[in-house]
């Protein structure tokens, strides 16, 4: 696709489409994982944890088999409800959480049931207090690369000693020695993404005109999202803001009934001190950015219209693990339902 004179954004979206990304953002106040050797099916452990105003945790536990699937492990239904329409292999569960402080040291422990119903035990024990200079961004290697495009920003983090062991029905396991941060606790950790899943979405009210104050209803199963134009620019640019507590705003240009989209952010209009941003410029290019890392994963976008809808492709070039991961959202339209079905596939 190339932009022509005056277009503000390669990106121009089919009438009647504001959002068909299915963007995530979240900060979790800690980060924990070990990755472990001896069991047959699985291979690492994690939980990502944020501390409720009102006490106790919201965590998502994962466990990572040895072919890079995922099975997420829930302990709050607000959480597991974010998670509507994404291939995500998840289950609700109660998890057991402790945090313990030793002279500078950390200690972490979760215990959960998992998918299989086996009792897993994450203890991981850090020989110093965490630090920012461990910080920065995440390589996923090949976890979920079928599934996600993730983007992991750490902030202060300690590696663990060993100590560190994960339990499985009982059997401990120990760190695995091949990988340099076998296991790990990070205070302060974000994480946008883009996950494969398929959304319908039916379109209650649909503005005549686009000016300050008009709102977009979509429907989708029982969630209700609402868009509302909040600003326009001198230069006629549009503020979109998606009124729940995601953060979520939207830059754009009309242009005959449908939207040149220049970027979407979301998390810090939320009151968060992150935010994930997925930017687009005139000459076909894309870029993720999140924290303090900036344009993170960059690329290639391409929009291709068929019989049935049209699709977007955003081809990341890099970094090189991000190349594996090339993101197609299929935006199908049926009447007044529209849905996106959103594919990562290698290059």
């Amino acid at each position: 696709m190339t932009s022509s004179p005056g277009t503000k954004s390669s990106l121009r979206l089919p009438p009647g489409i504001l959002q068909p990304f299915p963007l995530r953002f979240r900060q979790d106040d800690l980060h924990v994982m070990a990755f472990f050797e001896g069991h047959r099916e699985y291979e690492a452990v994690e939980a990502m944890i944020r501390v409720q105003a009102g006490g106790g945790y919201c965590i998502r536990a994962i466990i990572t088999r040895h072919d890079q699937s995922q099975v997420d492990h829930v302990n709050d239904d607000a959480l597991l409800a974010d998670f509507h329409g994404t291939e995500r292999e998840l289950c609700r569960r109660e998890i057991d959480f402790e945090m313990l402080s030793s002279g500078d040291g950390r200690r972490a422990r979760l215990a959960f049931l998992s998918q299989a119903g086996e009792r897993v035990v994450l203890d991981v024990m850090t020989a110093g207090a965490p630090d920012p200079k461990r910080g920065g961004l995440s390589d996923p290697g090949g976890h979920s690369a079928s599934s996600a495009l993730p983007i992991m920003w750490r902030g202060a983090t300690a590696l663990a000693d060993p100590r560190t062991k994960v339990t499985i029905d009982g059997v401990a396991y120990c760190m695995a020695v091949k990988i340099r941060a076998a296991a790990f606790i990070t205070e302060c950790h974000s994480m946008g993404v883009i996950r494969a899943g398929t959304c319908t979405t039916r379109l209650l009210q649909n503005p005549d005109r686009f000016e300050v104050g008009a709102e977009w209803i979509q429907q989708s199963g029982e969630r209700r999202t609402t868009y509302r134009i909040t600003a326009r620019d001198a230069d006629g640019a549009l503020r979109i803001a998606r009124l729940d507590r995601s953060g979520e705003t939207i830059t754009a240009y009309a242009s005959g009934g449908r939207f040149e989209t220049t970027r979407i952010s979301l998390g810090r209009e939320a009151g968060q001190a992150g935010s994930l941003v997925l930017a687009f410029d005139r000459d076909a290019g894309f870029s993720l950015s999140i924290d303090e890392g900036q344009d993170i994963v960059s690329g290639r976008l391409q929009i291709t219209e068929r019989s049935d809808g049209t699709v977007i492709s955003l081809t990341p070039l890099r970094p090189d693990w991000a190349a594996e991961r090339v993101v197609r959202v299929a935006c199908l339209t049926a009447g007044d339902q529209v849905s996106f079905v959103t594919t990562i596939d290698p290059a």
